[in-house]
């Protein structure tokens, strides 16, 4: 039932975004319009309060998928991604690691994590306002559903941006319109620690709606959020944390690995057993092809402007096991598009020519002879591949959701926490041989901590490659520097500074409006 986050485009959204423009601004005005839709007049039934907090849904939507601050920035310097010849200087400059404050490279990012916090904020501060009397049942979770997208937010924020202003109630006062930073990068992590504690007492393990926050959601991010903190932050008594969280989540006995991984990217197979937490979204793009909400990263006759492929370096490493059969592993067949590889709406590979269009009902390569080149591949994951051709539009379908927080990142992530809080080398292992397992690989066993470590880094690439998880990895893993030496460009070489670019620059745009802010001191 995909009915939550859809319902609200025409009937929720307007009216509450309204109130959220309305009850930011300055009181310059003496005379009030009567119609107008303020915080002060919304929030009167449990239904306003529900509405409300949809709209926390589409919100996180920039930090997964704007293509001008969230997808992008996210994918293009984990060396899973090489820049095309249609991207633009800013995306250029911003691969190159050669971005400034002024490019704005990253700014919708923060500006899309800030919009969740204040939407929030502002849900917190009035809610109370409402007759809970027959509905108390309903008031914790919409709290603990609120409390989860906050803590969502101070999370990115704590490890992209690093030390931010820590806001917790809509401004009131000048102060409060010009919040200072908070003492420490760990505040931040402290405060995403105590919303997604909120979130995981109050939320149920499962929801009516699908797509709506639940325990295991809350949980897993809780753990998460531990585990960045240990490995950005250095603090490993965290790890421990970590790995308890991701054990609860485990033992839920909610979520499981599905049997076939593209299972995990077709709307054909959407809120499955392995999604702990996926954004619901449809097909309105009008731009009549299958990409997910992802028209800038896919492929020729497909896309359009298509600004990042897989680089040499992501395919080599995929292709390097093969299964028990002899086969490609199945996750590199389902996130590249490649000569040997699968076919692409019908269309093999070395009849791509110009593009993949659609006749008569079926995919069409520019080179049906197949003599189009064999070089190199485009991104095939999260395409929808069951389909035989580009899709034919019915109603609101088809629909592809995004999958942000998966059982594979789990039992990796619980993987790593055990191993680097010292825990049992065979129980982190069995965790990771569940991954490989579902992969069709040979059982494997590993002689040391560090040889399972390095199996665990290499899994994190197969499993989540363009998935806006590698790139962040290398850097809490203090690898990145490694990574750009190893299969990086010159260029990223000679810029890249491991102190500077371990945390992207607040925008500027924010430091010129809020008296009390200061630029992240390696971008000053």
């Amino acid at each position: 039932m995909k009915t939550l986050i859809h319902h609200f485009i025409a009937k929720i959204i307007t009216p509450v975004l309204l109130l959220v423009i309305a009850s930011c601004g300055d009181d310059f005005l003496d005379l009030q319009n009567p119609n107008q839709i303020t915080a002060a007049t919304f929030f009167e039934t449990p239904e306003q309060v529900q509405q409300a907090v949809n709209t926390l849904y589409p919100a996180m939507i920039g930090v997964r998928l704007a293509e001008n601050g969230g997808f992008f920035q996210q994918n293009a310097r984990s060396g899973e991604a090489e820049i095309t010849s249609g991207a633009f200087d800013i995306q250029v400059s911003y691969y190159n690691f050669q971005n400034t404050p002024e490019s704005g490279s990253t700014d919708a990012l923060w500006e899309s994590l800030y919009t969740v916090i204040y939407r929030a904020n502002t849900i917190l501060a009035n809610l109370d306002r409402v007759d809970w009397s027959e509905n108390e049942e309903l008031r914790t979770s919409l709290i603990a559903e609120t409390h989860f997208f906050r803590g969502l937010g101070y999370f990115h924020l704590a490890y992209l941006y690093g030390q931010v202003p820590i806001v917790t109630k809509p401004a009131e006062t000048e102060e409060e319109f010009n919040p200072d930073k908070a003492e420490s990068i760990g505040a931040v992590y402290d405060q995403a620690i105590a919303d997604l504690q909120i979130a995981k007492a109050g939320l149920p393990e499962e929801q009516d709606d699908s797509g709506r926050a639940t325990k295991g959601a809350a949980t897993g991010f809780l753990g998460k959020t531990y585990l960045y903190r240990a490995s950005f932050l250095g603090e490993d008594n965290y790890y421990a944390q970590a790995a308890t969280e991701f054990r609860e989540v485990i033992d839920m006995g909610l979520y499981d690995l599905v049997e076939n991984y593209e299972d995990n990217f077709t709307a054909a197979n959407e809120n499955n057993e392995e999604s702990l937490f996926e954004l619901q979204l449809k097909f309105d793009s009008g731009l009549e092809t299958p990409t997910q909400d992802r028209p800038f990263n896919s492929v020729p006759g497909i896309g359009f402007e298509i600004f990042l492929r897989p680089s040499a370096w992501l395919m080599n490493t995929m292709a390097q096991e093969r299964t028990v059969d002899g086969e490609y592993d199945p996750r590199y067949l389902q996130t590249v598009y490649f000569d040997g590889g699968l076919p692409l709406f019908g269309v093999p590979y070395d009849q791509l020519g110009d593009g993949i269009g659609c006749e008569g009902g079926r995919g069409v390569g520019g080179a049906p002879d197949g003599s189009s080149s064999k070089e190199g591949g485009w991104w095939r994951k999260y395409l929808n591949v069951n389909l035989s051709c580009e899709p034919v539009l019915v109603g609101s379908e088809p629909e592809n959701n995004e999958r942000v927080l998966r059982y594979a990142d789990i039992l990796l992530m619980y993987a790593e926490a055990v191993l680097m809080s010292g825990g049992n080398l065979t129980v982190a292992a069995e965790a990771v041989n569940q991954v490989r397992d579902r992969a069709n690989l040979v059982e494997k066993t590993y002689a040391s901590s560090e040889a399972l470590m390095e199996e665990i880094r290499h899994q994190r690439i197969m499993e989540f490659a363009y998935e806006n998880v590698h790139y962040f990895d290398l850097i809490r893993w203090d690898l990145l520097g490694e990574a750009l030496q190893d299969h990086g460009t010159a260029t990223q070489v000679a810029s890249y500074d491991p102190v500077k670019h371990k945390y992207f620059p607040i925008p500027t745009g924010e430091i010129n409006n809020n008296t009390n802010l200061e630029q992240n001191e390696p971008w000053q």
